[in-house]
């Protein structure tokens, strides 16, 4: 299986690091849609990214909903490059180990939210679990418990964990 990192990009004056996302492949739904891993607790820097990267394959994302625990930095609306998204973080219902993302065009999804100081290793190990086409495991368990059994570490090839720059690259273990 083959990887993105996390190395920056140049993004006009400043640089910004590249999205590390995995997504689950097309096929019988599991119970969440990949695995997110944000540079940090800062919702209104990192949404965005993740956004922008999502447009390309769910099309455009008008909603969000997070537990509030879980960030440092909120704000109900937060801009991308090409529109606003608006925030919910009131739902107690909402687990605080996930993003949930709504688009009229698709429908919704829920992302893994891999901790921003998690070690590499670990990540590596939770987004392959969450991307696993056959996961059932919820965010909190997953983060909690680990994956359930070898299996539900995704097979070589059947995801993909990728940023914005396809020559970043690295393996999951």
């Amino acid at each position: 299986m083959t990887t993105s990192t996390a190395t920056t990009h140049s993004v006009g004056p400043q640089t910004r690091p590249a999205v590390r996302l995995a997504l689950t492949p097309d096929g019988p739904r599991a119970r969440l849609d990949g695995a997110w891993w944000p540079h940090s607790r800062d919702l209104v820097v990192q949404l965005p990214q993740l956004i922008q990267e999502l447009a390309h394959s769910w099309g455009r994302i008008t909603r969000a909903s997070v537990r509030e625990s879980a960030w440092a930095q909120l704000h109900h609306d937060v801009t991308t490059e090409s529109h606003d998204v608006r925030v919910n973080w009131y739902d107690p219902a909402q687990d605080p180990h996930s993003i949930s993302l709504f688009s009229y065009r698709i429908g919704q999804w829920e992302l893994l939210v891999v901790p921003p100081g998690t070690a590499m290793w670990r990540a590596h190990q939770l987004m392959a679990a969450a991307a696993h086409p056959g996961n059932q495991q919820s965010a909190g368990s997953l983060l909690t418990h680990g994956p359930v059994s070898p299996a539900s570490a995704a097979p070589h090839g059947h995801i993909r964990i990728r940023t914005r720059h396809a020559h970043e690259r690295w393996s999951i273990p």
